[in-house]
């Protein structure tokens, strides 16, 4: 049996994350050695893929709208029915992790896990939603805190996300996606 990656972007709505798997799936190096790809979407917000820019000789896409529908059966029907290589999934950021680890197949394996958030959203999130919150930073290797407003105060953002995940990279990106200092 051969492992399926799984590159698994998180976070909430309007969080960012369709922006940064378009680039990701617009990366031709993400492309190298043409492995058919699944793009699980579990969660469709204002912004909408272009599809035009995919290689779509190697994509398949697929919209799961509803929680109950996420079980290992479904998963293991959509590879077989798209022969896939690897999946790409952008989690609902209302639906908790567990439920999509405890339903993978077996061969699927978290390659990559990366969490979105508007900085401007972030905190309010956490004050109101911390579980939801934790769920989404527990795990993750990365996260993107972007619309981070010039001048803000970054330790609030940091001291949340290590109190969560102590391994987890930090990036901070202005309104334009320019990385902060």
């Amino acid at each position: 049996m051969n492992d399926k990656p799984v590159y698994l972007f998180t976070g909430f709505l309007e969080s960012g994350k369709t922006s940064g798997i378009q680039g990701t799936l617009q990366d031709e190096r993400f492309y190298e050695g043409n492995e058919k790809t699944l793009l699980l979407v579990c969660e469709e917000g204002e912004k909408e893929f272009d599809l035009k820019k995919i290689p779509s000789a190697y994509m398949s896409i697929e919209f799961l709208e509803n929680k109950e529908d996420l079980t290992s059966k479904y998963l293991t029907g959509l590879e077989k029915k798209y022969k896939i290589d690897r999946v790409v999934i952008e989690y609902n950021g209302m639906w908790m992790l567990d439920d999509l680890y405890n339903n993978m197949p077996e061969d699927w394996v978290i390659y990559q896990e990366i969490c979105f958030a508007d900085a401007s959203a972030f905190l309010s999130y956490n004050a109101n939603m911390r579980q939801l919150t934790v769920d989404k930073l527990k795990s993750c290797e990365l996260i993107v805190f972007n619309r981070f407003t010039e001048g803000a105060d970054i330790m609030p953002y940091h001291q949340i996300v290590r109190a969560a995940n102590r391994g987890c990279d930090i990036a901070y990106e202005d309104a334009a996606g320019n990385l902060k200092e």
